[in-house]
């Protein structure tokens, strides 16, 4: 702040003090009268000063507002908040954080998040996980080091308001979806490939289907970023923890390690909190790698292209790491370019683009897989999946492909497609795959072209209209399976309202026919083998 110029009233107040003591001497009359009016003209003279004087210091305070301290070049005293700090420190020049600040908020080309994570940057906006630790600058940070209690796209708990000087930050995402799912069976049983008749029920029950309490930053480089995620449901009463570390050489290549999605197919690296309806489509569900363990790179290489590859454990990591039977790796990595600008987070227009936008990716993963103990320990994360046959039968199940054989081994290759377009409210996006299952190993004597090669196909195709921009939003889509054990397909559609005008609360409701479906989990809403009428209903809060 201005330094207040009150030395200028110190003659002043000397010279009443002088003339008080000089009135108590012994005087005549007249003399007296004489001091009290000198007296009485000294204190109208510094009470005019004094008027003046705060004229000018409210006019000090006033421009010290209008330019904080470091808009300039003024040296003035920093604010120190640690004991350590030298004290050669607390007199040096106070530098402008925003630009900083500013330089670390900008990104290639995203939409609502920062930096070059999960929301934003090299990864599209494709992302769960993101780094939004340095909040906006019209938070006030004046001079100090850390912004401590703040929200930006999520609960700031602590940012650097110099990420060279103190390069820490800290920042927390809370996402909920509460649902009901709602399902009408139109047969009451369905037959595997194994011979096995199974019943399919009707289904009607609330769950908090996914809770993430996700924490991101950096740390001692703002180039060293980490994302520590707790996950939750009530639908298999599961929580665990997924997450990575990574950092960042340059914006081409970026380096992480952790446990964290399989690239693979678009609507599965797109965040769950952005599905078109309630959750992902039926022929995603059944083609997508899962969640494992591994290291992967990521980048923007050229303006608008992004890449996403790496190594991992397993398809889904069907068994915990450290007792995993299976020595082989999965190997995958997607690939998309945004030709005409940032297409943003999710396939609903809720930035309401203006122009045209687009996104075409293509993806591919190959496995040598190998039958795990227990077919159930596929199901250990709930977000993941098993191979299946196209009408649902697990591939390791005994008898799956003949009475008395068993797969043990195959190689499995996907290869995925997709382009999505955006306009004014307006979205139109379709995906395509195709998956190898080659070289199978078995045991038990399996009769000719039991084990030949298989090759299943399947896609999904969906649009979406807003009636009223940003704020209710009508969709449809379909997708389907098809192969050598049979086809399942679906169709629906439904109606998304974002309360706020965006996209942290949003209610869904969703209604599709299902015939055979090839797809099973849980969190989704699909079982292996049903047909008939799925209703869901969802709110999505995400702060």
């Amino acid at each position: 702040m201005p330094r207040i110029r009150w030395s200028r009233a110190c003659p002043l107040v000397m010279a009443m003090a002088v003339a008080c003591a000089a009135s108590a001497q012994e005087a005549t009359p007249t003399d007296v009268e004489d001091r009290f009016r000198r007296l009485e003209r000294i204190v109208a003279e510094q009470a005019e000063q004094i008027r003046r004087l705060s004229e000018e210091n409210r006019e000090l305070a006033g421009r010290g507002k209008a330019d904080p301290p470091g808009a300039g070049s003024t040296t003035l005293p920093a604010i120190v908040e640690d004991d350590d700090q030298p004290e050669a420190d607390q007199t040096s020049p106070v530098t402008d954080p925003a630009p900083a600040v500013e330089d670390a908020l900008a990104s290639p080309s995203q939409g609502d998040d920062t930096s070059w994570t999960a929301e934003r940057g090299v990864f599209s906006s494709l992302m769960d996980a993101g780094d939004d630790t340095i909040p906006e600058d019209d938070i006030a940070w004046s001079s100090r080091r850390f912004i401590v209690g703040a929200y930006d796209n999520g609960y700031v708990l602590v940012a650097p308001s110099d990420q060279q000087r103190t390069p820490f930050s800290l920042k927390l995402n809370i996402t909920t979806q509460v649902r009901y799912t709602g399902f009408a069976r139109s047969v009451e049983s369905w037959t595997d490939a194994s011979g096995q008749v199974l019943p399919v029920r009707n289904r009607s029950y609330f769950t908090l289907n996914r809770n993430w309490f996700s924490f991101t930053g950096f740390a001692f480089s703002p180039h060293l970023r980490f994302n520590a995620t707790v996950f939750s449901t009530s639908a298999t009463n599961q929580t665990l923890a997924f997450g990575w570390a990574g950092y960042e050489f340059s914006k081409a290549f970026i380096l992480n390690g952790g446990y964290y999605k399989v690239p693979g197919t678009r609507e599965w690296i797109e965040s769950g909190r952005y599905p078109l309806g309630v959750d992902r489509t039926m022929a995603n569900t059944f083609f997508r790698p899962g969640i494992s363990p591994g290291a992967w790179a990521q980048g923007e290489p050229i303006r608008d292209v992004y890449y996403y590859a790496g190594i991992f454990n397993d398809l889904s990591s069907a068994s915990p790491s450290a007792s995993r039977t299976n020595t082989n790796m999965t190997y995958a990595a997607t690939a998309w370019w945004e030709p005409l600008g940032s297409f943003g987070p999710g396939y609903s227009d809720e930035e309401y683009h203006e122009t045209p936008v687009a996104r075409l990716g293509a993806g591919v993963v190959y496995n040598r897989s190998i039958r795990e103990p227990s077919l159930e320990q596929g199901q250990s994360n709930p977000e993941n999946t098993i191979i299946r046959l196209t009408d649902g039968t697990p591939l390791y199940q005994a008898n799956a492909l003949a009475p008395g054989v068993t797969v043990e081994a195959a190689h499995v290759l996907l290869a995925s497609y997709d382009i999505s377009l955006k306009y004014r409210g307006m979205s139109l996006s379709a995906e395509a795959y195709t998956r190898w299952l080659t070289d199978l190993k078995a045991s038990g004597r399996a009769p000719r072209g039991t084990l030949d090669d298989m090759a299943d196909v399947g896609g999904l195709v969906q649009g979406s209209y807003a009636l009223v921009p940003k704020r209710f939003e009508l969709f449809a889509r379909t997708s389907g399976v098809f192969g050598r054990h049979g086809d399942g397909s679906e169709y629906g559609g439904g109606v998304n309202w974002f309360f706020l005008g965006n996209r942290n609360v949003r209610a869904t409701f969703e209604a599709k026919r299902i015939n055979h479906s090839p797809a099973n989990n849980l969190l989704y809403g699909y079982f292996a083998g049903q047909s008939g009428t799925l209703f869901q209903l969802q709110l999505l809060t995400d702060f």
